[in-house]
């Protein structure tokens, strides 16, 4: 919605014309974190211009109403004759503080819930708005909703037992995995969802009363899809869809790499882009292919599947990879920033895998066909020539 939507629907609602759809946009708008502020402040301002001038219907006016703010914010007096009109602007306070206490009770206070977040840890909001921290190392039970569900987190795959209610405008829980960590998740329907370093997944908690089971992905995942052939699985990306008949799969859609790629480990998939999302328009994959969404366009290849879903096992693999990919692919897994101020290295390709090593011996390993000096001050590495 933009502020010319919402500033006429206040507008409206200050001149008593608001429909009830509108009230219901006004009463969501004023929920979401710094709305409440401005919405009081558009409150207090309307009610300073309409007792210094009726009209407010143009720009003009609108512009006076944001001065008075500054101008008239010590004008504290109300006209003994306004008694009637003041209705108006105490049904509007109480939208703001209906819609406070809806916010605190439901939310469970936000700011209490939020200080407490480490946002260098796996997170888990949930569709009430609910948010908390995961370890993947750690198995847990939290009980959430007011007891209505639990989290379990186990052997590093995380599970939801029972459902909350939705209480806010996403119906979908949202977790995220930040660089350096990876987390398994197993759906209402029994797919498994692996997740790598500096990935989000958005996903219902139940499909129970959907039609499709479409979830929506950035960064990369590894899926491992339940049939139901009455309800398709749909994977979104920022650019793509594609449609699952229950397989094995992985998705790379990060938003600093110049490409998507889904590549096929088993069954079938079909990939299409997200603005002709049809069965009929969709390009068909099969086992050991992958396609590639680049400039609009889509490629399809046979490849050889281990390089790009070995991160599952743990292993990190390039093939014919320039120093900017290695980089990328470093920084997500190990949580590092990477300065590369050897710009010869991007003339050069590498082909490798290292399992379950540090970052200092996969570069110390690359130095080894390169000639290259770096530096590792905490997580910031820099890379330059030998001299």
């Amino acid at each position: 919605m933009t502020n010319l939507d919402i500033k006429i629907i206040i507008t409206r609602y200050l001149r008593e014309e608001a429909t009830e759809e509108e009230i219901a946009i006004l009463f969501e708008w004023v929920k979401k974190d710094g709305n409440q502020d401005t919405f009081k402040k558009l409150v207090q301002a309307d009610y300073l211009v309409r007792y210094k001038k009726e009209s407010w219907d143009s720009e003009e006016a609108f512009q006076e109403f944001l001065k008075s703010i500054k101008e008239k914010e010590e004008s504290k007096v109300i006209p003994l004759n306004a008694s009637k009109n003041i209705l108006k602007y105490a049904a509007a306070i109480i939208v703001l503080i209906a819609s406070s206490i809806y916010f605190i009770l439901n939310n469970k206070s936000s700011e209490s819930i939020q200080s407490n977040l480490n946002y260098n840890e796996i997170t888990l909001q949930l569709n009430n708005g609910e948010t908390i921290n995961l370890n993947q190392n750690n198995d847990t039970i939290i009980n959430v909703g007011n007891g209505l569900a639990s989290i379990q987190l186990k052997n590093g795959i995380l599970k939801q037992n029972g459902s909350v209610k939705n209480t806010v405008n996403s119906s979908n829980n949202i977790l995220k995995v930040p660089y350096g960590k990876t987390l398994s998740v197993t759906l209402d329907d029994g797919s498994v969802i692996k997740l790598n370093s500096g990935s989000e997944l958005s996903y219902p908690s139940s499909f129970a009363d959907l039609n499709t089971r479409k979830i929506t992905l950035k960064g990369e995942a590894f899926f491992e899809i339940a049939k139901d052939p009455l309800k398709p699985f749909v994977v979104q990306t920022d650019e793509t869809f594609t449609q699952v008949y229950g397989t094995v799969f992985n998705i790379s859609s990060y938003e600093d790499d110049d490409n998507i790629e889904v590549v096929l480990v088993e069954g079938s998939v079909g990939v299409g882009d997200k603005l002709r999302f049809k069965e009929k328009n969709l390009t068909m994959l099969k086992p050991s292919q992958k396609i590639t969404n680049s400039n609009n366009s889509f490629i399809v290849e046979d490849v050889d599947i281990t390089p790009y879903v070995s991160w599952v096992e743990g292993v990190i693999s390039f093939q014919n990879a320039n120093m900017s990919q290695i980089i990328k692919k470093l920084e997500r897994q190990f949580d590092v920033q990477i300065i590369n101020e050897n710009n010869t290295l991007e003339e050069r390709q590498f082909t490798g895998a290292f399992d379950k090593e540090n970052i200092e011996s996969i570069l110390k390993t690359i130095q080894t066909h390169t000639n290259f000096k770096y530096i590792k001050k905490g997580k910031i590495i820099t890379i330059n020539k030998t001299e």
